[in-house]
Parts: C-alpha cells; structure tokens; sequence
C-alpha cells in the first residue's frame, strides 16, 4: 500500500513500528495494517495506483547512480593473474637440499 504522510504522528511508535521516521510529504510503501493505522488516524493518504513511483536509492532509476563502472580506478581492484607468493622458494624447495641430505651417515 502507497500512502503520503500528510500530518505527523502523535505518537512514536506503534506495537514497535517507529513512527518518527515518516516525514510530511514523504511517500512511503508500507504493509496494509500499518498503513490502515496511519489512514484511519488521519496521517496519511493513500496514493493513486497509476501515479509514479518515487525514484528508489541505488535502484535502476536512480537519479543519482553511476551505471558505468570504471575498471581502472581504483587501480587495486585490478586481479592479479598469479598469486605472489609463487615467485617465493616454498619449503619443500628447500628441504631436498637442506643439510640432512647431505649429511654422512656413521656406521
């Protein structure tokens, strides 16, 4: 249900619905008990069915957004192709010629 805030409420909150947060004049898409609340109070009206919708943040109809996206910037975000701990000897590198094989064996 669409409604428009249209007087502000006299209380804050409702069975744990705050109220403060509806301002005059804000479109809101609320669920029918609740927006059965705010009409029958007198806070509210309902909104026509064909009437616009308000543009949605980050949605596709956001004024505001950016849709392209910028591949290079910021630099760190480029993938890197080959970890780089690959150019780093490992420990089994090292282990066939660390000192016990080299060792002589006493009999």
């Amino acid at each position: 249900m669409r409604i428009r805030i249209v007087q502000s409420p006299t209380v804050s909150d409702v069975d744990g619905v705050h109220l403060d947060y509806f301002t005059i004049g804000g479109e809101y898409e609320v669920g029918n008990s609740l927006g059965a609340l705010l009409l029958a109070e007198g806070w509210a009206e309902p909104v026509a069915l064909d009437a616009p919708k308000v543009p949605e943040p980050f949605g596709a109809d956001d004024p505001f957004g950016t849709t392209t996206i910028d591949r290079s910037d910021p630099p760190n975000l480029v993938k890197e192709q080959h970890p780089p701990f690959l150019d780093r000897d490992l420990a089994h590198d090292i282990a066939s010629t660390s000192w016990r094989s080299r060792r002589r064996r006493r009999h």
